[in-house]
């Protein structure tokens, strides 16, 4: 049982770390184009062609270069969806479909792109790769607080797991006349601080699942995303800490 305990905290505390990267959402750069997408990173060429001269044929490639990163940018998240060890079955089929559903509208955006002739036409048609799908914004924190929220759940399963097995250990010294009350101390520290911790991640998947560009546009979407960072920062520290009140268990145990 010793050991069995000390290879879950060894495990867990590898989980409070994914708790943390999990929880990082994007910052958008200053657009090419108000209100359109950023030009920064591999479309940096085409931004620069804008500048020198804007036409229907840098505009067009300037475009195109904008999906293509984002289509990078949603494979990228489809395969973090598929490989999660993490996500809850119902949380995963919805964030694949978030994630199919915006490569399916981008997709159609680009063919109107490459089709269209008039400048200012074009133009509004790559303000809409931003506004109307807020893949860096909107989507990319979506799967990654998701993700982390549903890391918190698990992590809580485990130091249920941790809770039994020091709790019998308890009893047995007890039984043989120790002094627990230091051991029993750190154990009600640890499950306290896991139900704060799973009590902060629970909503959150809820509350973010159904955000969209829509609401993001009109400012309600984001402040839902940085209350949901902020409950899983302290549900990391909450985390952290019952690790550590399992460690002191055990130790007093010794």
């Amino acid at each position: 049982m010793k050991t069995r305990t000390s290879t879950i905290l060894a495990g867990l505390a590898v989980a409070a770390l994914l708790v943390v990267s999990s929880a990082a959402v994007a910052s958008a750069a200053s657009p090419v184009l108000a209100g359109g997408p950023a030009g920064k990173g591999v479309c940096a060429t085409q931004t620069a062609a804008i500048k020198a001269g804007a036409s229907i044929d840098t505009l067009r490639a300037f475009g195109d270069c904008e999906i293509a990163r984002r289509f990078t940018t949603l494979d990228a998240l489809a395969s973090k969806i598929s490989g999660s060890k993490t996500l809850t079955s119902s949380d995963a089929a919805a964030l694949s479909g978030e994630v199919a559903s915006t490569r399916s509208g981008l997709t159609d955006l680009k063919a109107q792109i490459d089709a269209e002739t008039a400048p200012l036409s074009l133009r509004a048609d790559i303000r809409k790769i931003a506004t109307d799908y807020r893949v860096y914004l909107l989507v990319v924190p979506q799967v990654n607080l998701v993700n982390g929220a549903d890391t918190v759940r698990v992590a809580k399963t485990t130091f249920d797991q941790i809770s039994t097995n020091l709790t019998a250990r308890i009893a047995a010294a007890k039984a043989a006349g120790k002094n627990t009350a230091t051991a029993q101390a750190d154990l009600d520290a640890m499950n306290a601080a896991v139900a704060q911790a799973a009590g902060l991640a629970a909503p959150l998947p809820a509350a973010l699942l159904p955000l969209t560009p829509a609401q993001y546009n009109a400012g309600t979407a984001g402040p839902v995303l940085k209350n949901a960072r902020t409950a899983l920062v302290r549900a990391r520290g909450l985390l952290q800490s019952a690790r550590k009140d399992a460690v002191a268990c055990r130790d007093a145990l010794k």
